[in-house]
């Protein structure tokens, strides 16, 4: 399928996904940090302060990419991370980083699809997921996931990029993600579609007053929200009570 197709479905075919990804693996970090102008590197820090209470638990992280969400956690001391992404060339380069870490790590890597995780109920103290839920298939499915693998207490959180709702900022954000985006995500990564298709993606994910009832009907309790640098990035999260 073409890359036109690939970024005018509503949500693109997994396969596609996972091809994508993996074909921007060696270049993800790079172009993550350019095209936030760094901030991805704040918001992952700021998502990681908010699981401060389940310091030295076990941690999932879903689709997790390249790791760097994984890596920040560790500074919670966990007793483990299950860090699990479908794009297994993605999942190389995070391997490569442990490899460079200077101290002994907790961290498991699985390939797995984030709509049926390979784990039994009430495993974890926190599940997260960064930057990945929007090209999820089912997002209410992965929602479900999420919540089930939880322990009564558990904590999942969710870093989304999100479009602004204010109207300047929109403005400002749309002109960007849909001229300068694509242009300097092809020029760094050789992937044309790659970069047409992350702000489409973005664009069609749900803002928070269509979101947050998709986390309650998952079965989450206590979602909170916390917006980021001008409503270009959203944390959700949610508690598992019982």
């Amino acid at each position: 399928m073409s890359g036109h197709n690939l970024i005018n479905s509503p949500i693109a075919e997994p396969a596609l996904i996972r091809r994508m990804f993996n074909a921007i693996a060696p270049t993800y970090d790079l172009l993550n940090h350019v095209l936030s102008f760094g901030l991805d590197i704040r918001w992952r820090k700021k998502a990681v302060r908010l699981l401060e209470e389940k310091k030295g638990g076990t941690f999932l992280d879903i689709a997790c990419g390249s790791g760097d969400l994984s890596i920040e956690a560790l500074k919670l001391s966990p007793s483990k991370i299950v860090a699990t992404d479908f794009a297994e060339t993605m999942l190389e380069v995070f391997k490569e980083k442990l490899m460079k870490l200077d101290t002994i790590h907790p961290v498991e890597l699985i390939s797995c699809d984030a709509l049926s995780l390979p784990f039994q109920e009430r495993t974890f103290d926190a599940t997260m997921v960064a930057f990945g839920i929007r090209n999820f298939a089912d997002r209410l499915q992965s929602l479900k996931e999420m919540r089930r693998v939880l322990k009564p207490g558990g904590l999942s959180l969710i870093l989304e990029l999100s479009t602004p709702q204010k109207f300047l900022p929109r403005q400002l954000y749309t002109f960007y993600a849909k001229i300068f985006l694509p242009l300097i995500g092809r020029v760094i990564s050789h992937h044309n579609s790659a970069y047409r298709y992350l702000p489409e993606s973005i664009s069609r994910f749900p803002d928070e007053k269509d979101f947050i009832p998709l986390m309650h009907e998952a079965g989450f309790d206590e979602v909170r929200v916390t917006q980021l640098t001008l409503g270009t990035a959203t944390i959700y999260t949610g508690r598992r009570k019982a």
